[in-house]
């Protein structure tokens, strides 16, 4: 079966571009096929619902791409083209989409941003469902279970590590992300994914964001599984999904009325993932300007 890629992320077209290299399968679901190097270097097939991401490539179809495809079967990736078992993909015409976003413009509107962060917050907490660490860092009514409890401890244990170490200190950075670090569950747990809304906030607000940001992930990455570093990885780098893309436009634009179509689009990522990212990118205090 062949495909054709609509986009390729920047940073997996650079990989590629180092020459053909085999791979195999990490994991199959419905709308995405993630392949891992020899290297740990993940390459995410995905179907056009799914959009574009650090790790993707955006493939055509919608319904049954990777049907056939199994975790563990070896694969070939080449700078023209991707294949693995049945499937392949013709990269040749794909548009190379860069999962940066323009960090220094958005920095330079960083108060107007912060300054919408409350309604970002209000509107987070009235959309989110299920279970997601965007509740769970609120005060509650009810008290905790004991598991509840000892996760929520851990979880403000390590975000005030984290805000110590903002202002230089490594190795409360190096503790705070080591707390974190896998905990939860989730494809990629909910500790990852609050790390990285931490590392995009600091990409926003910090004033050495690549410091920070390598410090988190050394301590991290290690921690926790190939997908989830991969993406810790990319946010370490700055890099993240079209949604995020979208959330931080209509932020740095001002434009309330955009921003619930636009968080509804980060919250809807994974089962939990966007909720828990967006409430480590919101964990952090707003701190005035330098």
């Amino acid at each position: 079966m062949r495909t054709v890629a609509r986009t390729i992320s920047r940073s997996v077209w650079e990989r590629l571009q180092r020459g053909p290299a085999p791979a195999r399968v990490l994991a199959v679901f419905e709308r995405a096929c993630d392949l891992v190097t020899a290297n740990g270097e993940v390459i995410g097939l995905v179907v056009p619902e799914v959009g574009e991401g650090p790790l993707n490539v955006v493939v055509e179809g919608r319904h049954g791409p990777f049907d056939g495809l199994q975790a563990g079967m070896s694969a070939q990736v080449s700078p023209r083209s991707i294949a693995v078992g049945p499937l392949r993909v013709d990269l040749s015409t794909a548009s190379i989409w860069e999962p940066r976003p323009e960090w220094e413009t958005l920095r330079a509107h960083r108060s107007a941003i912060e300054a919408l962060f409350p309604t970002v917050r209000e509107l987070a907490l009235r959309e989110a469902w299920g279970e997601n660490w965007l509740a769970l860092l609120l005060p509650s009514p009810t008290p905790p279970s004991p598991l509840q409890g000892a996760v929520l401890a851990r979880v403000r244990d390590g975000l005030r590590r984290l805000q110590e170490g903002w202002e230089g200190n490594l190795q409360a950075v190096r503790a705070g992300a080591a707390r974190l670090a896998g905990l939860g569950g989730g494809l990629t747990p909910s500790g990852d994914d609050f790390l990285t809304g931490v590392m995009l906030r600091a990409w926003l607000t910090h004033p050495d964001p690549a410091t920070f940001c390598q410090t988190v992930v050394e301590a991290a990455a290690p921690a926790t599984h190939a997908l989830s570093a991969a993406f810790l990885r990319a946010a370490a780098r700055g890099e993240c999904n079209i949604a995020w893309h979208h959330l931080l436009a209509v932020l740095t634009e001002g434009n309330e009325e955009a921003i619930p179509p636009a968080l509804q689009e980060v919250l809807s990522y994974g089962a939990s993932s966007g909720a828990d990212a967006l409430a480590g990118f919101l964990a952090v205090p707003v701190t005035p300007d330098a």
